[in-house]
């Protein structure tokens, strides 16, 4: 007969029912809204005293909760039948009970009373499985039992199990399991197991559980070899202090697991043994004490004690103990002495902490071991198991971890789980980022605000409402107002088809040709490689070199020699022979590529094509400065086709556009394939980056046909320029929770569907090739609002954790971005190579060049200079000197040229309006903001707009100020930088750019007045001296006004230049309080010895031992660590001087990359000068300190000094 009880909870509008009905050992348990069907879940238990339990537990978990009884409900006594389940709808699903998944079921370790799992019976054939283990290692276990280091009882009891097993002997079975599991290898998924069938098959389940016990405690030593022929190890009993054996963890847990899972399914009778005999074994030692209660933990009183008293002898119990606990008290005893990193993201054990605590007291636990994690998967196991727990404490655990880069996807998929609890928690958090959060939430659950806002404090309700109210208000423009795409885009109607027109036999005949950048053959040739190093050691041999060319058998010395021929064997041998070279291997062609290309530019090309068809990514750069009709099919197929290398293909096209032209109009006019489509897609990039003319020019020498032809191509309506196959958008990127589009002049917001039509155009825009309805977009939209709408999209896609077939979002942002998206961007570019997002940081740089203002140009120089990760500062460099390669300039030059005057007045200051009142910023000699009033008085900070302030000019003039306070800390600090660096490096300005980019700038002559400049003469030496005066003149030493001419050559200048007048200078600076941006005039000068400056290896620094932290602290100083070798480690630090130089500083041991900590201290091992072409392993007595000029010796060794001091 069925028993039934049934609980209710009745609170503000949620009115909710969970009940059991108990037959036997069946339990049938339902749940849901009070009135519905609800949901149902069946368990099943061995017996009706194990159901009745399962079920008082489960009740007493809801009174917690606080359920209580339905005084409506029928007698417990009462039968009826089971209600068939019903698929809850929203309005009726449950976030109060849980149901354990069926794949967490599957790996828990059972505990009796717990979650019931499927037995697993003993396979009969264990023992031949075993039998055949010991076969294979029966020689070694007979040699460790005969080492005399071994303990002679266990030794008696293992060689009694070998002789004649028996059920009295479960401590010689163990001794031998013991010994066996040392050999068997960790994917061995068969033999452990088949040793708890046997031993539960043969002998029982008190026989097994008494072996296991006693395994806990056995210590056994081989040499880990996992082979057969092992050495022979030493067999011992471990004392209460020693580390915890491997029995119960680690993969050899699969032999204790499985006999937990026989206890825990044990009949009455039977368990009731179980406990008697582990009872017995308790009084051994700790190890078997924790073994009993990792068997039994439904023995709470052991448990309890083992937890006090077994972890205050030996912490590591508690990783053992842990799969144990069942109630707060015995989590809390432990936690803390957890090993760090146990049990992250295992499966079976969190599981069973779930199992054996209830979700809301396992939260702890998880999020200790989520905390202590290493592994990117751990966490997201984790964070997958928090966001499938139906409590508070564990939707909280994913809140208070809401910025970890994992963290936003689970709590997404815990908010969908349970809404109501989402929209009640993320509306108590104030942050930007729950903020968001709960701004989607709201307005994707908008009949669940009334209930949340009576159930939420004050300030939640606040919140919730704000976003409520604004929805409510948002006034959406008609469709009259809309741009056409916005409304009918192309890709709604019927497409027509253009009819290709095809001109047969155009060819074009173009030789190839070379078109250099200033100072970029110079640059590639000077390309730092290790061949050379290798030419100077064997240059007597080239001709056996010359008799390997292209034979790839003849193994690594000949690659490597062939190489090192081509970059610096004799060029009356090499450049004959270069056009047919093919080498077999392209490994790390990047370094010494570049300098074979600068060497022999048109002859490399074959090489080039070749390389470029086996490895584009490799290639594909180095063909940047050809042109010829082979290279532009090259470049068009990787525009359409190679996402690695797309933006190199845009940039060829921007250097070359005229030889693209005319090498692209024939296959764009040759018969439909892949080819022509390429082509055409080249041609209208070309049109819509300001080269329409190239295009039509290339096309005009293949005659009138092809003109008219192409004229046709390029006046085909851009909007009908659409992919064959049309994205399908996300989900998570619903129009309804996005930021509102408003179009220009407060005329309403984009509705819902035109906003599902923006989204399309983006998805279908590429980088350098954005689709045309954009450009009408932002025409008609207000600039802000669609930056801010863009934003939102990319927080979403950020929140479901970058999935990258939506990475067209990236390049959204680089279309309606604008100088507040840079702001919020340049941060986490910075940062997203460490967290395994290298490409997608540098898809982030592409952004910042498309959006393309001062203030994006700004950040992308500073992660050029100044980023953390080497590859993300290669390629923001790369395109810095892109984008300066297009200006004309070289990359200083750009830099100069970068920094913004924010619309400051010529004296560096600027009126905020906020219509009754106005404020005065300006900026004091360290770039630090003042405010001052209208009657000049400062204030400490500018004033929050006020009722009586207009309500348009005053918030925007306050939030231009907090983004001026933050634009001008970047400038200041880099500005600073940057001048320090061009003093140590001895960088130079003309006049003209020096009178107009520095002093004339609003903000940084402040920086510029601070310094002493030098004018220099063709020679490089200091004529004259001068510092800018409060009127922006120059004045000389004696404080008479001096010209400096346009023609001038001016730089910082330095201590060592300065010389004799130095003590002059700093007795004028002090004279006029004027307070130095950096060590200029007091900076320490040093200088080398001449048996140091006739020497090839520094020795002063040799004998002192350095913290590593500050070793890499000279990664600020214009140092970089050295390139990654074997297990990432990094070697030494290496810094650029003049003359293509390198100086060198080997460390000892070398730092770990991604753990500075590992070698905690560094020794400069060998301090050398690595000249053009030097290599690191044969080059490092080459080159004297004399190559150094006094001003780079003298900063070497002021940076040396510092961090050794």
């Amino acid at each position: 007969m069925a028993t039934q009880r049934r609980l209710t909870c009745v609170s503000g509008s949620s009115a909710k029912f969970w009940q059991v009905s108990q037959d036997g050992g069946e339990l049938v348990i339902q749940f849901g809204r009070i009135g519905a069907a609800g949901q149902q879940q069946q368990k099943s238990f061995d017996t009706a005293q194990a159901a009745t339990e399962a079920a008082d537990r489960l009740i007493a978990e809801k009174l917690r909760k606080g359920y209580a009884p339905d005084t409506a409900a029928p007698d417990p006594g009462v039968t009826g039948p089971a209600q068939a389940p019903a698929v809850p709808t929203a309005d009726e699903a449950d976030e109060d009970t849980f149901v354990m998944p069926v794949g967490w079921r599957r790996v828990l370790l059972p505990r009796r009373g717990g979650e019931p799992v499927a037995r697993k019976r003993p396979e009969a054939g264990a023992a031949a499985k075993v039998s055949t283990a010991m076969g294979l290692h029966e020689e070694i276990l007979k040699q460790s039992l005969a080492m005399p280091q071994a303990d002679p009882v266990l030794v008696q009891a293992a060689t009694a199990w070998l002789d004649s097993p028996a059920v009295d002997n479960p401590i010689g079975a163990a001794v031998v399991v013991a010994m066996l599991g040392q050999y068997v290898r960790y994917d061995d998924n068969t033999t452990l197991p088949a040793v708890a069938d046997m031993w539960l098959h043969e002998y029982g389940t008190v026989f097994a559980a008494r072996a296991v016990c006693e395994l806990g405690s056995l210590w056994f030593y081989g040499d880990h070899g996992q082979r057969v022929g092992s050495q022979a190890g030493i067999l011992r009993r471990l004392l209460d202090t020693e580390q915890v054996g491997q029995w119960l963890g680690m993969h050899r847990s699969v032999l204790t697991s499985r006999v937990r899972a026989a206890v825990a399914a044990a009949p009455d009778a039977e368990y009731a043994q179980v406990v008697t005999a582990l009872a017995e074994l308790r009084e051994h030692g700790l190890h078997q004490r924790a073994a009993a209660s990792y068997l039994v933990p439904s023995e709470a009183d052991w448990v309890d004690a083992d937890c006090r008293e077994a972890v205050r002898v030996n912490t590591k119990f508690a990783d053992v103990l842990v799969s144990a606990v069942s109630t707060p008290e015995q989590a809390d005893l432990i936690v803390s002495h957890l090993s760090r990193g146990f049990g992250a993201g295992i499966m079976s054990l969190m599981a069973t902490v779930v199992d054996g605590l209830g979700p809301a007291h396992a939260v702890p636990l998880l999020a200790h071991w989520f905390d202590g994690a290493y592994a990117a998967d751990a966490e997201r196991r984790m964070l997958g198991m928090l966001s499938e727990l139906p409590v508070d404490e564990a939707m909280g655990a994913l809140l208070d971890r809401v910025e970890h880069r994992l963290a936003q996807p689970y709590l997404l998929q815990a908010a969908a789980r349970f809404p109501r609890r989402a929209l009640r928690l993320l509306a108590e958090r104030d942050s930007k980022i729950t903020g968001g959060l709960l701004r989607a939430h709201v307005l994707g659950h908008p009949d669940l605000v009334d209930e949340a806002l009576a159930a939420v404090s004050p300030a939640a309700a606040e919140r919730i409402s704000a976003v409520a109210l604004a929805a409510a208000q948002r006034v959406e423009a008609p469709a009259e107002l809309l741009p056409t795409v916005l409304v009918s885009p192309p890709w709604t109607a019927a497409r027509t088809v253009r009819k290709p027109v095809v001109i047969e036999g155009l060819v074009c005949a173009d030789p190839a040709t070379m078109r250099w950048l200033p100072g970029e053959r110079e640059q590639w040739r000077a390309r730092q490689s290790h061949f050379p190093s290798w030419a100077a050691e064997h240059g007597g041999d080239w001709q056996n070199v010359i008799g390997n060319l292209n034979d790839t058998q003849t193994g690594y010395s000949s690659w490597y020699g062939q190489i090192a021929f081509f970059v610096a064997g004799p060029e009356e041998l090499a450049a004959p022979l270069i056009g047919r070279w093919r080498p077999g291997d392209l490994w790390d062609a990047a370094d010494w590529m570049p300098s074979v290309v600068a060497r022999f530019e048109l002859a490399v090309l074959p090489m080039l094509l070749d390389g470029a068809r086996r490895s584009a990514a490799q290639h594909v750069p180095l063909l940047l400065p050809y042109a010829s009709p082979e290279v532009a099919v090259v470049m068009a197929d990787a525009l359409a086709r190679l996402k690695s290398v797309r933006e190199i293909a845009l940039s060829w096209l921007a250097r070359q556009p005229e030889a693209a032209a005319r090498a692209l109009v024939p296959p764009a006019l040759g018969k439909a394939g892949v080819a022509r489509r390429q082509a055409e897609q080249a041609l209208t990039v070309l049109a819509a980056n300001g080269h329409r003319d190239a295009v039509t020019a290339g096309a005009d020498a293949y005659g009138p046909a092809a003109r008219d032809a192409v004229d046709a191509l390029l006046a085909e309506d851009p909007l009908d320029l659409l992919p064959a196959n049309m994205p399908v958008l996300p989900e998570w990127a619903d129009p309804g929770l996005l930021e509102p589009v408003q179009l220009r002049g407060d005329a309403g917001a984009l509705p819902r569907g035109a906003v599902r039509h923006l989204l399309t155009m983006l998805a279908v825009s590429r980088a350098g090739e954005p689709y045309a309805g954009v450009a009408l977009v932002r025409e008609a939209c207000d600039p802000g609002s669609l930056a801010e709408f863009g934003w939102s999209l990319f927080t979403r896609w950020q929140a479901v954790g970058f999935p990258s077939r939506d990475g067209w979002v990236m390049n959204a942002l680089g279309l309606v971005g604008d100088d507040e998206t840079v702001r919020r961007l340049a941060p986490l570019i910075r940062v997203w190579p460490g967290e395994g997002g290298h490409n997608r940081a540098v898809t982030g740089l592409h952004v910042l060049a498309a959006i393309g203002s001062d203030t994006a140009l700004m950040h992308l120089h500073g992660i050029a200079e100044k980023a953390k990760f080497t590859g993300l500062k290669e390629r923001a460099r790369a395109k810095m000197a892109d984008v300066a390669a297009q200006l004309g300039l070289t990359a200083e030059q750009l830099a100069d040229r970068l920094v913004p005057d924010f619309g400051l007045a010529a004296d560096g200051s600027l009126t905020l309006d906020y219509g009754r009142r106005t404020f005065t910023v300006g900026f004091d000699e360290q770039l630090k903001p003042y405010v001052a009033d209208g009657d000049g008085k400062r204030r400490k900070e500018l004033p929050k707009p006020g009722a009586a302030d207009d309500a348009a000019l005053a918030p925007a003039a306050y939030q231009r100020f907090a983004g001026l306070k933050k634009d001008v800390r970047t400038v200041a600090a880099d500005t600073i930088r940057r001048l320090e660096l061009a003093m140590t490096a001895r960088r130079r300005w003309s006049g003209e750019d020096f009178t107009k980019l520095l002093v004339g700038h609003p903000l940084l002559w402040h920086i510029v007045r601070r310094l002493v400049w030098g004018v220099y003469d063709e020679a490089g030496d200091l004529v004259a001296a001068v510092r800018v005066a409060e009127d922006r003149s120059f004045a000389d030493i004696d404080d008479e006004t001096v010209s400096v001419a346009a023609d001038a050559v001016i730089g910082v200048a330095h201590p060592v230049e300065l010389a004799d007048a130095l003590p002059g200078w700093a007795e004028v600076f002090a004279d006029y309080e004027i307070l130095q941006p950096f060590a200029q005039l007091g900076r320490a000068v040093y200088g080398l010895s001449e048996q140091e400056r006739q020497g090839t290896v520094l020795t002063r620094f040799g004998d002192v031992k350095i913290p590593t932290g500050r070793v890499v602290g000279l990664e600020r100083r214009g140092w970089r660590r050295g390139a990654p070798q074997d297990a990432g480690h990094q070697g030494w630090m290496e810094r650029d001087v003049p003359g293509n130089r390198i100086v060198m500083v080997d460390l000892d041991p070398g730092i770990a990359v991604g753990y500075i900590d590992m070698f905690p201290e560094q020794s400069l091992e060998r301090i050398w000068v690595k000249g053009p072409g030097d290599g690191y392993w044969h080059d490092r007595s080459k080159t004297t300190f004399d190559v150094l000029d006094p001003v780079t010796a003298s900063e070497i060794l002021r940076d040396l000094e510092e961090i050794t001091r």
